[in-house]
């Protein structure tokens, strides 16, 4: 390794961190937008469960036509 690599081998750590740290807090906004909807839909059978204000999956529980529990947001 030359002299100038040895130079840059720090600040490349360092920006290889603020990177890592970036990408983290990107997939933490992605994963707060996901969690929480006012429209979940039944992937089953495609029945749209509506809410007054943006909830969890959690909530969603049961759909009442065909009794699933699997549900993606709108």
């Amino acid at each position: 390794m030359t002299e100038a690599e040895e130079k840059l081998k720090p600040l490349r750590a360092i920006l290889e961190t603020i990177r890592e740290r970036a990408d983290y807090a990107l997939k933490q906004l992605q994963d707060a937008e996901e969690a929480r909807s006012m429209r979940w839909r039944c992937k089953d059978c495609r029945y749209m469960k509506y809410f007054t204000r943006p909830v969890p999956l959690e909530s969603a529980v049961k759909c009442p036509r065909c009794k699933s529990t699997s549900f993606e947001a709108i």
